[in-house]
């Protein structure tokens, strides 16, 4: 036996039941662990910008200090530039979302707060270079000057002593180099 059915006259008496409402207690739960999951969301973001944000400051600050340590006032500029272009690398980033439109209504900014903390992100990253540059520039003002006084302290022993020239210069030399054995190796014993 078989049918024979017409699409045309098939009528469609299908309706859809709206939704059981949901307990009270159970909407409140759901909503509190919606709002619980929005703040670990939250959490996360804000600690994972920190400790990027963290790991470029440091990088940057150690490429600093080893170019100042291996080349010295050679590689002043290049740790400067270097420091300051790893270390601002996540404020620029943040620049991303940041527009500025000229329309018939004016001028339109959106996302202002990015630039806010891109302008914060670049200031850290000044500081930090500052401070991974500030201590070679203080010991090398610091060296400088011990090297003056060392050299008027000769001179003034000198016109006193004209007969000790040659053997004074050796003599202290040899002190330098004797204080310099001293502190290394004195230094692995601890």
């Amino acid at each position: 036996m078989t049918y024979e059915i017409d699409d045309g006259q098939e009528e469609v008496n299908s309706v859809v039941a709206p939704d059981t409402p949901l307990p009270k207690d159970l909407l409140e739960h759901l909503e509190e662990r919606s709002q619980q999951r929005k703040d670990v969301i939250d959490t996360t973001k804000k600690l994972s910008r920190f400790f990027v944000g963290w790991s470029l400051n440091s990088t940057g600050f150690f490429i600093a200090k080893f170019l100042l340590v291996t080349g010295g006032g050679v590689n002043y500029w290049l740790a400067v530039s270097l420091c300051f272009s790893v270390s601002s690398v996540g404020s620029l980033a943040g620049l991303t979302g940041f527009r500025v439109n000229y329309n018939s209504d004016g001028l339109e900014v959106d996302n202002m707060q990015n630039i806010f903390k891109s302008a914060a992100g670049l200031a850290t990253a000044g500081a930090v270079t500052w401070l991974a540059t500030k201590d070679y520039q203080y010991f090398e003002t610091l060296t400088r000057e011990t090297a003056v006084q060392i050299n008027q302290d000769i001179q003034t022993i000198e016109k006193q002593n004209p007969q000790l020239d040659p053997w004074l210069s050796i003599g202290i030399a040899a002190l330098l180099v004797l204080g310099a054995f001293s502190i290394i190796f004195k230094g692995g014993r601890d």
